[in-house]
């Protein structure tokens, strides 16, 4: 089956290979290309060009998102613009997968590694790797602060460990009892169990010991199911 593609957003893919094209040509003929880069930016953000008027204002930091996009081609398709829609728990970032696989390896260590030394050391790595365009700082401590806030019982796990999450998560966790299945793994720290329905679950209470039944799921610090 094809895929359709609106004229507007072709429109839009083909203005930026345009523009792109144009700034590649432009930072030829300048030694210095981070200057070269505001220059061209600031020149198209304050035109009446008609590539202005199909996509308004750019940054720096997106041209270079379109020239990795591209990877040399000059594919105007890669250009489309992919409207995304977060979910609750997701957060719209620019970073690339590969950008915060670096950065969230650092900063969910148990070296406990502050935000700012995180971000300057995923700098760094991006720049070993060659990568040209690095996002700024505010960048990354914007996810990193999302992250914490929506996920803090990774945080505190990976960073501080089980008894730290045992202390500061574990008492504000809401459990609800109802949401559980027979066969679903119940979990807290040292110790696992087998939910069997009704509020009772199985379980061997200490090494060596048999097998019993017992009811209180509520000690269980969550439940786990297998697809």
């Amino acid at each position: 089956m094809t895929e359709f593609t609106p004229e507007k957003s072709k429109k839009i893919a083909l203005a930026r290979l345009d523009l792109f094209n144009q700034w590649k040509e432009f930072r030829k003929k300048s030694n210095n290309k981070l200057q070269a880069d505001y220059d061209f930016v600031n020149l198209h953000n304050t035109s009446n060009s008609h590539l202005f008027d199909i996509l308004g204002k750019i940054s720096r930091g997106t041209l270079h998102r379109w020239k990795n996009i591209l990877n040399g081609t000059e594919d105007y398709t890669k250009l489309i613009p992919q409207y995304k829609y977060a979910k609750v728990d997701e957060y719209r970032t620019c970073l690339t997968d590969e950008e915060i696989k670096i950065f969230m390896g650092l900063l969910l260590h148990p070296n406990r590694l502050c935000i700012g030394k995180a971000i300057a050391l995923t700098k760094y790595k991006l720049q070993q790797q060659g990568q040209s365009y690095i996002p700024a700082d505010i960048t990354f401590r914007k996810y990193a602060n999302w992250f914490k806030k929506n996920n803090y019982d990774k945080w505190v796990l990976a960073r501080d460990g089980e008894k730290a999450l045992s202390d500061k998560v574990e008492p504000y966790i809401k459990r609800d009892a109802s949401l559980l299945e027979v066969g679903d793994i119940l979990w807290r720290s040292g110790h696992v169990g087998i939910y069997i329905g009704n509020g009772q679950y199985v379980h061997a209470p200490h090494t060596g010991d048999v097998v019993k039944v017992s009811s209180g799921v509520g000690k269980f610090t969550c439940g786990l199911r297998y697809q």
